[in-house]
This record gives structure tokens, C-alpha cells and sequence, in this order.
């Protein structure tokens, strides 16, 4: 019965993690070109864009179903991500349709 639940589906959780990936990797960005403009250095935008940033935090999301970011651990949601149960066909679906009700 889903009647007066509120989930939370794939969809926004992932878009959250994103925006928090993005605000982390544009405020590196602005160091590293701040750091470059008081030095007097010319900046590489191919070192100022670390690539790693936005995957290795969705990576984590997804794997640890730790869903939030991996240094502000008590804001983090946990639980949210699991290995999908594919013993049976039956299993499978019980599985997919499960949700969690905290009270």
C-alpha cells in the first residue's frame, strides 16, 4: 500500500548528489585559478578540472548506499542503495518493491 507515502526516487536523490559534486568541483576550480593569478603562473583548465570529482562521489553513493557526502557523514542518509536480490524471479520483484518506513 502506497496511499500518503512520500518517496524519495532515483531521479532527485542522484540530482542531489550531482549539484553537491558540481559545487565541490567549481570551488577547486576557483582555487586553483586564484592560486594561479597571485602567483602569476599561466592556469591548464585540464589541471584546474579535476575529472574524478562528480564519479568517485557517485561511485560512493552507489556503492556504500551512504547517500550524502562521505565527509559530513551525519548528514548522510544510509541505506538508500542496495545490491539488487536476484535469487528468483519472485524475489526479485519483492525486492524492487519494498520500501523503507522509518517511524
Amino acid at each position: 500500500h502506497f496511499g500518503k507515502k512520500r518517496l524519495d526516487l532515483a531521479g532527485p536523490l542522484m540530482a542531489q548528489v550531482f549539484r553537491l559534486k558540481f559545487q565541490q568541483l567549481v570551488k577547486e576550480m576557483k582555487q586553483y585559478l586564484h592560486r594561479c593569478v597571485e602567483t602569476g603562473r599561466e592556469f591548464n583548465i585540464t589541471l584546474a578540472v579535476k575529472t574524478n570529482i562528480i564519479t568517485s562521489g557517485l561511485r560512493y553513493c552507489l556503492a556504500t548506499g551512504n547517500w550524502g557526502d562521505q565527509k559530513k557523514a551525519s548528514s548522510s542518509k544510509a541505506g538508500v542503495s542496495q545490491v539488487l536480490n536476484r535469487y528468483t524471479y519472485a524475489s526479485t520483484l519483492s525486492h524492487l518493491r519494498r520500501t523503507n518506513t522509518p517511524i
